[in-house]
């Protein structure tokens, strides 16, 4: 439903809190300055190791006619506050148990309970709905990121720039919010190799789980998030919510009308025939979520496929007897059944789960895998 949150909370004298860990300058030293500036509190990264998972926070000091104001940012994603992790999704029954955990958070950090009205009327600066969408049929999301890659994205946004990483990324800039699409576990194996080559920060919290997930296969999850950063881009997205304060922006249907508006307007121009067009890449596509082989068998199929499609089985069989002898044909042909369309689908089961915007626990997903193993 939300990953990304940003509240911000006036402050009426920031030395009511341990300012001691903020960087690069304390509070009290902020507070004492005769300049305006912000200043940080990023959790160690030892946290994380720990299984702890804790917001981001800046303290802002700005000018007024009445003097110096403050105000703190508190940065966080909802799902990881709560849950340790972000393939498991929020529902709206859950706020009451974020604001609690969110309200423990900063005490740890900051030595002072907020109240819980605090928070949950607190403006947004941030706000990221978002949605996993997980395959258990062999599709991979590359097919996915990589047909949303090629549609013209600057024909629906005004657009800034689009990234591409590494085809486990989609990433579309454009002047009132980001959009990104991504490969879920993909993202998580890049963080073994390294923190800051992943799309998510705070990643090393849900390692332990990516062990846990591969152990069952297939299994995919196809991310995908709206952002918006700015107050001014959030009243943009909530024209017709007056205060948009956390509470009232924490709706399951706000969030989903969100993630559907944008899903159409990109995938739209998606020819959903023309997806399945018998070219190398989707035919190898199709040959996999049809059938259960090994790589070779696969890539051997879809060379034979594409071989007797110009110049037919007959050409083909000549060409193997003579190298290889009549033996070789015989290996070769079961192997050379045409598979049938299946590219569409994976579309229509991001559409099917937009629709349904069920939360998504994975606890549930291994149950189901481990049931159908035994």
């Amino acid at each position: 439903m939300i990953d990304t949150v940003k509240l911000l909370i006036p402050v009426h004298n920031p030395l009511i809190f341990d300012g001691s860990r903020f960087a690069p300058i304390t509070l009290e030293q902020l507070v004492n300055s005769r300049t305006y500036g912000k200043t940080f509190l990023n959790p160690s990264p030892t946290y994380a190791k720990m299984g702890k998972y804790l917001p981001r926070l800046t303290m802002f000091k700005r000018p007024s006619r009445f003097g110096a104001v403050y105000q703190l940012a508190i940065e966080f994603s909802a799902p990881k506050m709560l849950f340790g992790n972000n393939f498991d999704e929020l529902a709206e029954n859950d706020f009451e148990p974020l604001l609690k955990a969110l309200q423990d958070a900063l005490y740890e950090l900051l030595g002072h309970r907020f109240f819980k009205s605090q928070l949950a009327t607190a403006d947004i600066g941030t706000w990221h709905p978002s949605k996993n969408v997980v395959f258990l049929d062999y599709t991979s999301c590359q097919t996915i990121l990589n047909t949303i890659g090629r549609l013209d994205i600057s024909r629906v946004y005004d657009l800034q720039k689009t990234d591409f990483r590494d085809g486990h990324v989609v990433h579309i800039h454009c002047n009132s919010l980001d959009i990104a699409f991504y490969d879920k576990m993909a993202d998580l194996r890049k963080t073994k190799l390294s923190n800051k080559r992943a799309l998510e920060k705070d990643s090393l919290l849900q390692l332990n789980l990516l062990e846990g997930l591969e152990e069952y296969r297939p299994l995919e999850v196809f991310r995908y998030e709206v952002r918006f950063v700015g107050k001014a881009s959030i009243k943009r997205a909530f024209p017709d919510i007056e205060n948009r304060t956390f509470e009232n922006l924490f709706k399951k249907q706000l969030c989903q009308n969100i993630l559907l508006k944008h899903w159409h307007k990109i995938t739209d121009s998606v020819d959903m025939l023309a997806l399945d067009v018998k070219q190398p890449y989707e035919l190898l596509q199709n040959y996999i979520a049809e059938n259960d082989v090994t790589p070779q068998a696969a890539m051997a199929a879809v060379t034979g496929l594409l071989i007797a499609s110009q110049v037919g089985a007959s050409g083909l069989r000549n060409t193997l007897d003579a190298r290889y002898g009549r033996q070789a044909w015989y290996r070769i042909k079961p192997l050379l059944k045409s598979p049938n369309s299946y590219r569409f689908t994976y579309f229509k089961h991001v559409d099917e789960a937009l629709e349904m915007f069920t939360p998504t626990k994975m606890t549930d997903f291994l149950k189901n895998i481990e049931n159908s193993s035994k």
